[in-house]
């Protein structure tokens, strides 16, 4: 015998204020109410679209002249998951856009509305304090308030209030040129104006190389077809601002993707459109749901059409601008052609450039000379000049400290050149002046690098075999974050004693440092960009909050973004300081492996002679954290 009972499930109040933590970014929040605007555009009018950034009133406001709503279309936008759009053209559709848009950014927002030609118009508010406060409040009597209009307007205005994220000043531009790319054709074709504070967007039209442009129309085994074109950027994208746009419905989706192609510096200059619009989208319409066969079907056409295969392999037949220093030095000597590239190109490049460069000849304007790298040649020999034979060969030890303590090679280079030139110039190529400068120069670098301090322990950190390294996952996250975020930051903890780890953990944390007020702003930066596709980025998580992440992501490498309001000096800690701030979240019960575990490491580095103990100990009596570690050391 069987019995039924009927129970209530109405969804609990918090559920907006949860809509709220499903993981959009500022971004990406103010671009789904800008998609609602667009969905309300008057057919064969331009719609006007304001995106204010109060920093005054530390409010944000959303504006636009389209077609409105009238009570039930408010009615039906205030509801959890039902949506009003039928026309599969529309951006929004899952019914929760605009709500957890709302309610990622502030804890308060308020909706005005109205149609064209009405006598009214709508407002409709919503506190997160209140709403969860007073228990008179349900989803059945949720207040909308008719006001009478004074004029003739019509369309929806959204502020959003008591910020949940913060505000700062190069958001403006940040937002013009993200939304530039992201809603070009929008822009491009005149259906919409869009300001940001005052400021146009313009549509971001790349610098294509003349005659790369290929129109694409690829039919699919399915019946659908992509559109859209290819080419070749006229410069070879140094920071990875390179591959295909792809775009759904004319709202761009995905930016500088990898579509059928795998990112190398060869393809750098790959640029392209591809409309998915029958590929369906995740419900932030931050991403295609790449494991559906529509993606997969289109991802396989791409990849095979012969327009997009001959493309590919020109990219990469474009000149070696990327595997060779010999274009840098075309360059410098003012020698134009295909082979002279952009010089600002990373610190982590140029040093790959330098350790594989090989022997060649340098044509300049007035000399001929060979130039030549060599390893572990004298090592207070920066280079010397060898002019016994008819040509002279420049010869660079690039094994020398100060290639090791100057950031980016190039500008070293730029200056062995430089400095070259006017020697051979005034033909005062001087054997026992160049001994001398080297040897000047080493000194210096040898006193002011602390060289003459640490090189007995990297001596023993060598023969040990171990190394204290940041990890290869963040040397170009590092170059990016130079170019892109405006504050100090430091990756310490498990950025750079991962490899002391004693168990093997299947998921990573990294752990990045910033000053008090700029966490949002750079896990913002690090989440737009193409590091976002590889790390989970977390700001300022409790350890219930890491656990959950870890225990829900597909990804398996993750970056703790932490606030402190001591500025960060370096952009990786040592090795003292980088132990120390792993104690300090393992105490805080911050971190996910044992508190026994950070010791072993402490005893790892101890080994392997890669802390100095002296040092940790004056780190940990500023923090008065002294007494834990002290019975650890004695105990050793």
């Amino acid at each position: 015998m069987s019995e039924k009972t009927k129970v209530n499930i109405t969804p609990d109040k918090s559920l907006i204020q949860k809509l709220g933590l499903t993981g959009y970014k500022t971004e990406q929040a103010i671009a789904e109410l800008i998609d609602n605007s667009i969905d309300a555009r008057f057919p064969g009018k331009i719609e006007q679209i304001d995106v204010i950034l109060n920093y005054e009133s530390n409010a944000i406001r959303v504006i636009d002249d389209g077609s409105g709503m009238d009570l039930k279309e408010l009615e039906n936008a205030l509801t959890i998951a039902k949506s009003s759009r039928t026309d599969v053209t529309q951006l929004g559709k899952f019914g929760l856009g605009m709500k957890s848009a709302c309610s990622t950014l502030g804890k308060s927002f308020r909706i005005t509305t109205s149609k064209i030609n009405s006598e009214f118009e709508y407002v409709a508010q919503y506190d997160e304090d209140k709403w969860l406060d007073d228990k008179s409040l349900d989803w059945s009597n949720f207040e909308i308030e008719k006001i009478k209009k004074s004029k003739n307007s019509n369309g929806t205005s959204i502020i959003i209030s008591k910020l949940k994220i913060p505000l700062y000043p190069n958001q403006t531009s940040r937002f013009k040129k993200r939304y530039g790319i992201r809603y070009g054709p929008h822009l491009q074709n005149k259906q919409i104006r869009l300001r940001i504070n005052s400021r146009p967007c313009e549509s971001a039209v790349p610098v294509i190389q003349k005659d790369s442009k290929r129109e694409l129309d690829i039919k699919l085994p399915s019946g659908n077809h992509l559109t859209g074109w290819i080419g070749l950027l006229e410069k070879r994208s140094i920071k990875g601002d390179y591959g295909i746009h792809l775009f759904k419905n004319g709202r761009l989706i995905n930016a500088f993707a990898d579509f059928g192609f795998s990112r190398h510096p060869e393809v750098a200059k790959i640029m392209g459109e591809i409309s998915l619009d029958h590929v369906p989208v995740n419900f932030h319409k931050t991403g295609f749901i790449e494991d559906s066969l529509e993606y997969k079907e289109a991802k396989n056409g791409f990849k095979n059409n012969e327009i997009v295969k001959n493309t590919l392999k020109t990219a990469g037949s474009q000149g070696t601008s990327l595997s060779s220093l010999e274009p840098i030095f075309d360059d410098l000597s003012g020698k134009s052609g295909s082979g002279a590239i952009d010089t600002k190109i990373s610190a982590t490049n140029a040093k790959e450039l330098l350790q594989k460069a090989e022997s060649f000849t340098l044509h300049d304007q007035n000399h001929v000379f060979n130039i030549l790298f060599v390893d572990g040649k004298n090592e207070d020999e920066l280079y010397f000049i060898d002019n016994s034979s008819e040509t002279p060969v420049v010869v660079i030890n690039r094994d020398h400290l100060a290639f090791k303590t100057m950031k980016n090679p190039i500008f070293l280079i730029g200056l062995i050149y430089t400095e070259v030139k006017l020697l051979l110039k005034n033909k005062s190529v001087d054997s026992e002046f160049l001994r001398e400068r080297n040897k000047n120069w080493t000194t210096f670098l040898n006193k002011w690098s602390n060289k003459e301090e640490t090189q007995g322990r990297t001596k023993k950190v060598l023969e040990s075999e171990s190394k204290y390294l940041i990890s290869s996952d963040l040397t170009e996250l590092i170059d990016y974050l130079e170019s892109n975020f405006e504050h100090n930051f430091q990756f310490t903890g498990l950025s750079t004693l991962y490899a002391h780890l004693q168990n093997a953990y299947g998921k990573i944390v990294y752990h990045l440092h910033t000053v008090k007020g700029s966490g949002q702003q750079l896990q913002e930066i690090v989440g737009s960009s193409e590091h976002g596709k590889i790390f989970v980025i977390l700001l300022n998580p409790n350890r219930t909050d890491l656990q959950n992440a870890m225990d829900f992501s597909e990804k398996n490498k993750f970056i703790v973004i932490r606030e402190y309001a001591e500025k960060p000096t370096t952009q990786w800690a040592s090795a003292e300081k980088a132990w120390l701030d792993l104690y300090s979240e393992s105490k805080k019960n911050l971190l996910l492996i044992p508190h026994n575990e950070v010791f072993i490491i402490l005893g790892n580095l101890l080994e392997s002679h890669l802390i100095n103990v002296d040092k940790l100990k004056s780190l940990a009596k500023h923090r008065h954290q002294l007494d834990e570690i002290l019975e650890f050391l004695e105990n050793d």
